[in-house]
């Protein structure tokens, strides 16, 4: 797949889906955008679920989307599910809880062709992008992957 744009076609869309999917809905977002040849899915948006470290806290409870460290997990859980479902053929972004080299490295583990931060990058400042990308660098070194490429969903059985 080609993912240069280069003003010859249509831009490249890109989905984004949130974590609080049903299984059935997951299937249907997979085929479809198999069907359609989307050009990619951002995964995931914040979720309306609310893990007990949040719920706990005075102001857990309130309403919107949850956004940061606690997505971590729920979202790449639905990245990794959702590489099996395209069977590896879509790129995929992982965000979600992306707060360190290690997040991001999992994030790509699971299926990720690209990651994405925000709350990391609102509370920690500019100084984090060198951070993650060192510690990701280590991380991608340590398991013999010369690249982000040959790392990106190694935890699904080739």
């Amino acid at each position: 797949m080609d993912w240069s744009f280069r003003g010859d076609g249509p831009p490249p869309i890109l989905v984004k889906i949130a974590p609080d999917l049903t299984r059935e809905d997951k299937i249907d977002i997979a085929a479809v955008a198999l069907e359609q040849k989307l050009d990619g899915l951002i995964i995931s948006n914040t979720t309306i679920q609310r893990p007990p470290e949040v719920a706990s806290r005075p102001d857990g409870l309130e309403a919107g989307g949850l956004s940061g460290a606690p997505l971590m997990g729920p979202s790449t859980a639905l990245l990794s599910e959702m590489y099996a479902l395209t069977r590896g053929t879509i790129p995929l972004v992982g965000c979600g809880g992306v707060t360190s080299g290690q997040d991001a490295y999992a994030k790509i583990r699971a299926g990720a062709s690209l990651v994405q931060l925000y709350t990391a990058l609102v509370y920690q400042g500019a100084p984090l992008l060198p951070q993650i990308k060192m510690e990701l660098a280590r991380c991608l070194e340590e398991d013999g992957f010369s690249g982000v490429a040959e790392a990106v969903g190694a935890d699904h059985a080739r």
